[in-house]
């Protein structure tokens, strides 16, 4: 019977604890650099990004952080104007109201004035009447208008007439009488007109053109009753010329 011979294992061998730590030492040594380099490009990026961050006004600084002051601007139109310069308000002076005897004295000389400037109405009809051959268009409507603006005239210079209490009331009908011989006189223009260009509102016009000169007699007849009774109690002539 065969017996089964037992063989011991040969024993461990030792471990060197200074080669290991020697190769252990080897390896970290060996990835030292590189380590270095990493912590190196992370320290500096740490250092920019606070720099930036400073910069900003993100984490404090030692000293205040200077900022630009803002500056509001105005529109044109809401900048305040300077003040107008002061100026003295001009004062037109009244003409000076003369005393009963020159303000009669002087409407005398303006209706004697009026009365050598004035044309003939009445001359200037019947020459219309008389036809082309007597006068023409042109003539006639040349006639009519200076007569008409020797009139606006005199009404211009009655309206700004200085007068007396006294007189008042002899003015206001002069004014009322040359008002309504202009109208009279604008009406034969409109008549001269109509006749010679053969207007059939001719006829109208003549007969509208008689009612105004009626009414411009009547004006004038109630100023020249007022204004001799007040010549008279002046001690003046009651002459009063043809205006």
């Amino acid at each position: 019977m065969d017996t089964a011979h037992s063989f011991q294992s040969p024993p461990p061998e030792a471990i060197d604890p200074t080669a290991a730590s020697a190769e252990s030492g080897g390896s970290f040594w060996t990835g030292a650099p590189k380590l270095l380099a990493a912590f190196a490009t992370l320290l500096g990026s740490v250092v920019a990004l606070t720099t930036v961050l400073v910069q900003a006004g993100v984490i404090g600084s030692q000293g205040p952080v200077q900022t630009t002051p803002t500056v509001s601007v105005q529109r044109t139109s809401e900048r305040t104007a300077p003040p107008p310069p002061q100026t003295t308000p001009t004062v037109l002076e009244k003409p000076e109201t003369p005393s009963l005897g020159g303000a009669l004295n002087d409407l005398n000389g303006l209706l004697a004035g009026s009365a050598r400037t004035k044309g003939d109405l009445g001359k200037l009809i019947a020459d219309v009447q008389s036809g082309p051959s007597t006068v023409g268009r042109d003539a006639a409507v040349a006639r009519i208008d200076e007569i008409v603006r020797q009139r606006e005239q005199l009404h211009a210079r009655l309206a700004a007439f200085p007068a007396p209490a006294p007189l008042s009331k002899s003015l206001a009908l002069l004014r009322e009488s040359i008002t309504a011989s202009l109208a009279d006189d604008r009406l034969v223009r409109q008549w001269i007109v109509a006749r010679y260009d053969g207007n059939v509102a001719a006829d109208s016009l003549w007969r509208a053109q008689l009612e105004a000169s009626r009414a411009a007699s009547e004006a004038k007849r109630t100023f020249k009753a007022e204004y001799a009774d007040r010549l008279r109690a002046s001690g003046l002539s009651d002459s009063i010329p043809e205006y």
